[in-house]
């Protein structure tokens, strides 16, 4: 299936261990299933993705980082539609929030490869401060620096920047890990890291 078939049966859990096997049966449709298209100068491929999810219910899973979500910045905040590129602090999403089922979920994208059209790879050079051309295959870690590579496109109108389905064969199996630089709250108001493993990182190069 394509993603966007695959994230629309995502209807949300419960409980933690629920999210777990859920995302840990996403990944692979965002690691191996396609990549974000930037007109025809880019291909954006999802080396990490770290999943969140906030329900809007009293009594369900409660991720406080979110962006997304009511009671951040505003008190009512209206859900994104399937697939949208959200563009934040800490890089890119893409959501596939509900309002019916009445929770915000997402996929950041932590780690990524970019291609040009031409076969070369850019990477982050932080001594420049700008992507650079390289034939050897490199990856960046740099979530945020995504701003400057799609900067100027029209992100979720029209075609500028889209997903775009193309399976790749999986021939390694997908790294669980804790997400990087995510706090929550324990019951006593203290900060503490959170445990939650959903970050997936795949190993093996393009």
């Amino acid at each position: 299936m394509n993603l966007k078939d695959v994230l629309s049966e995502f209807h949300g859990a419960s409980n933690e261990p629920e999210l777990q096997q859920m995302f840990r049966e996403l990944a692979p449709s965002l690691l191996y299933g396609g990549y974000i298209q930037v007109r025809d100068d880019y291909e954006v491929y999802i080396r990490t993705v770290e999943f969140y999810f906030h329900s809007e219910k009293a009594d369900g899973v409660h991720d406080p980082i979110v962006y997304h979500r009511n009671g951040r910045d505003l008190d009512t905040v209206p859900y994104f539609p399937l697939m949208t590129l959200h563009a934040h602090a800490s890089g890119f999403d893409i959501a596939f929030e509900s309002e019916v089922g009445k929770y915000r979920a997402s996929a950041l994208i932590r780690s990524y490869e970019v291609k040009t059209k031409d076969g070369w790879f850019l990477t982050w050079d932080k001594e420049r401060g700008m992507f650079m051309k390289s034939s050897n295959y490199g990856f960046n870690t740099q979530s945020t620096y995504l701003y400057s590579l799609l900067n100027g496109f029209a992100l979720g109108n029209g075609n500028d920047v889209r997903w775009k389905d193309k399976p790749r064969q999986q021939s390694l199996s997908v790294t669980e890990k804790k997400r990087q630089n995510v706090y929550q709250y324990d019951a006593d108001g203290n900060k503490v890291k959170c445990e939650r493993l959903w970050s997936f990182t795949r190993e093996e190069q393009l």
